[in-house]
């Protein structure tokens, strides 16, 4: 959800009625209306996790994560590259074309680097406003790289529009 909502994001879209990639050809399964607390909730999530060796509860035949198994790194990585291919093999009715080369690759970083960090980001939405109105991935990485060694070595956000005064401290 944070990986179509950071997307959606990129777009302009503030709320974005969303669903679950493997339920995009069934019209039965409704599309509900997230928001970036949503997004930043399921990361948090995923990050706590990862960082805490957290063991899954229950086995799921499609991952082919079992009961016990620790939820580490690289299953988050594998997964999200599923999530992400669903995503770019999508229908333009559940993920718009034109983001598919633009903002769809960034909110990808975003994620990626949002959970793989060693410390926790507290803000996702500083990441994706950092790059609102911003098409180009090689771009997004400087920003996203810039805000992480901000937060690292000041303990501070980066709020300011990039377009208008790239901060490098």
């Amino acid at each position: 959800m944070a990986l179509q909502y950071g997307n959606a994001f990129g777009q302009g879209f503030q709320a974005a009625a969303l669903k679950p990639a493997d339920f995009f050809e069934n019209d039965d399964i409704l599309y509900l209306m997230e928001d970036m607390a949503t997004g930043e909730i399921r990361l948090s999530i995923l990050w706590e996790w990862i960082h805490k060796g957290a063991k899954m509860t229950e086995g799921d035949s499609e991952t082919g994560l079992k009961a016990g198994d620790v939820f580490t790194a690289n299953i988050f990585a594998r997964l999200l590259k599923e999530e992400y291919e669903k995503l770019r093999r999508a229908r333009n009715k559940d993920v718009h074309d034109d983001s598919k080369n633009t903002t769809l690759p960034i909110a990808r970083e975003i994620v990626e680097t949002y959970v793989g960090e060693d410390i926790k980001i507290p803000w996702y939405i500083d990441l994706l406003n950092i790059n609102l109105n911003n098409h180009d991935l090689n771009s997004a990485k400087n920003r996203i790289r810039l805000y992480v060694q901000r937060f690292k070595k000041a303990g501070s956000r980066i709020t300011e529009n990039l377009d208008f005064a790239l901060s490098t401290d």
